[in-house]
């Protein structure tokens, strides 16, 4: 019972809604769009969605009260995540191998 129940379960989470299924949307280039017209195009999808464009705001350097705004689509924060962790591991990688050979 406990099985059938995670299986039903599962399957409403994979479904997409309805109003989702049937909207057919391309990539976003969210450096093209200003603040409202990322807000208008979010408001059509899912905060999981691959397109959903997500900002993130950093302090300048040095300034107290500057920030600068990145905003990127959820699979475009995937891949640099991606690409920094896999950076970082050759980083790791090469260090260790100089440090083993006494070099």
């Amino acid at each position: 019972m406990l099985a059938s129940l995670l299986l039903v379960l599962a399957s409403e989470v994979a479904t997409p809604a309805a109003g989702a299924a049937s909207i057919e949307i391309a990539e976003p280039d969210p450096k093209q769009m200003s603040r409202s017209e990322i807000n208008k195009f979010n408001a059509r999808l899912a905060r999981t969605h691959p397109y959903f464009i997500r900002c993130v705001r950093s302090g300048e350097t040095g300034s107290l009260v500057k920030k600068t705004y990145s905003c990127r689509t959820n699979a475009k924060w995937a891949l640099a995540e991606r690409v920094g962790s896999e950076n970082a591991r050759d980083t790791l990688e090469a260090m260790k191998g100089k440090s083993l050979s006494g070099n």
